[in-house]
């Protein structure tokens, strides 16, 4: 009874097997012919740019004054005139040597007449006293006077000697205050308002009268991060770019309104160590600020302006440059999408190198002549097909 219900079961189990196995095979034909009757991804292509760039980085930083002053008074007095005014024109600048303010100088004058007519006193005495020592000393030759009659004599014309120096440097002090009466500019630049008013009292601790910054040139100081500054080492010992001391580092600079970076200068000072705490280091440029009109009117650059730096590093080189839209990332790797002669996609790792122009410089794993696939790389992998087109095509 068992082993004719056992060999009953097995042709069942035999012919469920089959069935099974048939059924896997037509789906397995199935997707294998839908996958096959599946059309190519239409996908834009474009081939790499190719041009010669020069690398460079991109900083921020500020604009300073070469020279900067603070005008004080050095003697006391009444405020008696104010030579200049800065609202009569938008940015308005002085001279070195231009007369800022007048202080009232009579008492100074009349301090200089007194110290000269003490000095005269001071001449005439020694004349006395000059004619005094050479009587004595031919008294002397005679026996007709003593050595204490001579060495009385001697100290007094010394004293009036003395008092003559004295004398010379009161009429010195006096012509000095005088001429600080008349407070003039130390250095050419831009003037601030005048803080005090014509009648005030001022003197050596009333604080500053105005102040004046150079405007030409100008130095632009930002902070560099210590990759550039060693990249910028090497270039240099290398003999690829010249060293500070000669001058020849470019510096480009643009302005918040500005264009990219028309204003052209160099780097003219780093300095002596890098910051620990940021891992940088302050360097300074400099830039020419003529006036934008021949005679008059402001100037392009003004301290305390914030300013975008581009340094150029190196010589012009070609380089491939593709469009950030063609870039893939996956887990930190770059990458792109080659579409070969068969036009199946090719997975490519690329090296990246710094922007321009809106396009991404490929260090390396890419060349000019190569198409890559840059929109829709979401739609295709690996080895897939795809039907490659223009910009120009997908925008018809």
């Amino acid at each position: 009874m068992i082993r004719e219900r056992s060999c009953s079961v097995t042709p069942i189990l035999c012919a469920v097997g089959l069935l099974v196995a048939c059924s896997a095979g037509c789906e397995k034909t199935n997707a294998a012919a839908e996958k096959k009757a599946a059309p190519p991804v239409k996908v834009e292509i474009a081939t790499p740019t190719e041009k010669e760039i020069t690398d460079f980085r991109d900083f921020t930083g500020r604009l300073e004054s070469v020279e900067s002053v603070e005008i004080r008074a050095c003697v006391f007095g009444y405020l008696t005139k104010i030579e200049f005014d800065p609202s009569i024109e938008l940015g308005a600048e002085v001279k070195a040597g231009d007369v800022l303010f007048q202080i009232d100088g009579r008492p100074y004058q009349n301090s200089l007449a007194s110290a000269k007519a003490q000095l005269a006193q001071a001449e005439a005495k020694l004349k006395t006293s000059t004619a005094e020592l050479d009587r004595t000393l031919e008294l002397f030759k005679k026996n007709a006077a003593t050595q204490s009659d001579v060495d009385r004599d001697t100290g007094a014309k010394l004293l009036s000697a003395a008092a003559i120096d004295s004398g010379k440097a009161a009429v010195d002090q006096a012509e000095l205050d005088l001429e600080f009466t008349i407070i003039k500019a130390p250095i050419g630049g831009r003037i601030s308002r005048s803080i005090p008013s014509v009648g005030d009292l001022v003197n050596p601790s009333t604080g500053t009268l105005t102040s004046i910054v150079s405007v030409d040139p100008m130095h632009l100081y930002f902070d560099m991060d210590e990759s550039t500054l060693q990249s910028l080492q090497k270039l240099v010992n290398e003999g690829k770019l010249k060293g500070p001391m000669e001058g020849e580092i470019p510096l480009l600079m643009g302005l918040a309104t500005d264009d990219g970076y028309p204003h052209r200068g160099k780097l003219d000072f780093i300095e002596n160590k890098v910051d620990p705490n940021t891992g940088t280091i302050r360097v300074r440029g400099v830039f020419a600020n003529p006036k934008l009109k021949p005679e008059r009117g402001p100037r392009a650059l003004a301290p305390g302006f914030f300013a975008r730096v581009r340094l150029p590093l190196g010589e012009p080189h070609k380089a491939v440059l593709v469009s950030e839209r063609a870039i893939g990332r996956d887990q930190g790797q770059s990458f792109v999408y080659v579409v070969n002669a068969e036009n199946e996609v090719v997975y490519r790792k690329v090296k990246l190198g710094s922007l321009h122009d809106g396009m991404r410089v490929i260090a390396e794993g890419l060349t000019a002549g190569e198409q890559i696939v840059t929109n829709g790389l979401q739609r295709v992998r690996p080895k897939s097909k795809v039907e490659p087109l223009t910009a120009a095509a997908v925008e018809k």
